[in-house]
């Protein structure tokens, strides 16, 4: 949900709502995500255990090489950036689409899975990007996230008043709702999976 509350600066600043819809700033902040999935289903990458309900932060596995390591993260800001700018013939929103992908490796680096250069290196003296919170301290990344989070709300809330549009009581509730209520749902999922915690 961190990455989803990213799409709240550009939204922000665009007062008209004429360079893109919501939906597109919000399925920028996740393109890096569309790939892994994609990359796993065809065997490229591995999430392991593959069914989102028998997984737990900790003893959860991912090779995402491909798609979240630093050097294919620059290659892929760069292409999903220009496709962007020459699809909407907009300089502005190719600039916003290369710094959603900046920002969602910058979070995963955060809270999320340890990343490399490119690819898990044999020589154990490579250097390794990231906390890799998900593993180490689940608890403590996803308590990171909902921070994230509602900070991102609050900035958006507070900028848009500002700006003199007002935020509805409704549009608030629906982003803490979603964006930290789902984050605040995956701490029971620090250790155990979702499936032995209901009985499964």
């Amino acid at each position: 949900m961190g990455h989803y509350t990213t799409a709240l600066v550009p939204w922000a600043y665009n007062s008209n709502r004429s360079l893109a819809p919501f939906w597109f700033f919000l399925m920028a902040t996740q393109t890096l995500v569309f790939l892994m999935v994609s990359f796993a289903l065809v065997g490229v990458e591995t999430i392991e255990p593959s069914g989102f309900f028998d997984a737990s932060f900790r003893h959860m596995t991912v090779d995402m090489t491909y798609s979240h390591d630093i050097a294919p993260v620059i290659v892929w800001a760069l292409v999903f950036s220009l496709a962007a700018g020459l699809i909407f013939k907009s300089l502005q929103l190719a600039l916003i689409v290369a710094a959603l992908n900046v920002a969602h490796e910058l979070m995963d680096l955060l809270v999320s899975f340890k990343h490399y250069w490119f690819g898990a290196p044999e020589n154990k003296d490579f250097p390794v990007f990231g906390w890799g919170l998900y593993n180490s301290a689940p608890a403590v990344g996803l308590l990171i996230e909902i921070a994230i989070c509602v900070g991102f709300i609050v900035w958006y809330v507070r900028t848009r008043r500002r700006q003199g549009y007002d935020v509805s009581r409704k549009t608030q509730v629906g982003l803490y709702a979603v964006l930290v209520g789902f984050t605040v749902f995956l701490l029971p999922m620090v250790t155990q999976s979702l499936l032995s915690l209901v009985g499964g």
